[in-house]
């Protein structure tokens, strides 16, 4: 059976309305999410700041919280679990961050370290932690990716969330670095593109185009993890989109349905 289909609520951010990325609780987007058929959500931390009333909405809509991402700081694990404690309230199982880029074994390993330690800090929530990747990762460092040692060096309980798009833009296959990194795959992050951005740290603002419109082979990455026994969510996700981002989601949700590379609550 496909995978369930849910929305990274960063999407829809819009600081003017939302009061910042991902942040806000707007009620007439999370209906058109789930009037379109999506099954779920990943949001940025809290969306609106209370976990009570955010879990309240999503429930009435019939949205699962598939996992949350954070803006805290791993460096800080005083704040990194006063966040884990409120994504732990708001229902999510798992809390998602990222990392800066790596220049040398050093920086990997260290950073790696962190994360590990902030999986202990998780744990204690009830929540894992999980990683989600940017383009950088996909550099060698040492004669070898940076992905591929962090993976190597990981504790057993860190999950891997795969951003198929920025996995394109860093020069890789993302069905290989899915069949890589293996059972800690529990979501892939789905975007297209017609044209890449050279990187994502300071590059330009792009325009993520609907799923099937772009040049990532999004069924190619879906198989390869299809193929693993964690997988859980394919969260859709635009960056950047010119026109309605409703529109660009709902366009997405009718690709990956109508190829049977996702499923949802309407045919």
């Amino acid at each position: 059976m496909p995978k369930p289909l849910a929305v990274q609520l960063y999407t829809f951010r819009d600081p003017a309305r939302f009061g910042g990325a991902g942040m806000g609780l707007d009620h007439e987007t999370l209906e058109a999410i789930a009037g379109i058929g999506y099954l779920g959500v990943e949001t940025v931390d809290v969306p609106g700041g209370d976990p009570v009333a955010a879990r309240r909405v999503l429930d009435g809509l019939g949205l699962a919280v598939t996992s949350s991402h954070t803006w805290g700081s791993i460096d800080d694990l005083d704040g990194f679990a006063a966040r884990s404690a409120a994504v732990a309230e708001l229902g999510a199982g798992t809390i998602i961050v990222s990392g800066p880029g790596f220049a040398t074994v050093p920086e990997v390993d260290a950073f790696t370290d962190r994360l590990n330690a902030a999986a202990a800090v998780a744990m204690k929530a009830g929540l894992r932690l999980g990683y989600h990747n940017h383009d950088a990762e996909m550099d060698p460092v040492a004669d070898i990716p940076a992905y591929t040692r962090m993976i190597d060096r990981l504790d057993p309980t860190v999950a891997l969330q795969v951003d198929i798009f920025w996995v394109v833009v860093g020069g890789a296959v993302p069905a290989e670095v899915i069949a890589q990194a293996g059972e800690r795959v529990v979501s892939l992050h789905i975007k297209d593109g017609a044209v890449l951005p050279e990187k994502a740290s300071g590059s330009a603002p792009f325009v993520n185009v609907p799923i099937g419109q772009g040049v990532v082979d999004v069924a190619g990455a879906i198989t390869a993890a299809d193929r693993l026994p964690g997988i859980g969510w394919l969260i859709v996700e635009f960056d950047y989109f010119d026109g309605s981002p409703v529109e660009a989601v709902r366009a997405s949700y009718a690709d990956l349905t109508g190829r049977g590379l996702g499923r949802g609550s309407v045919a």
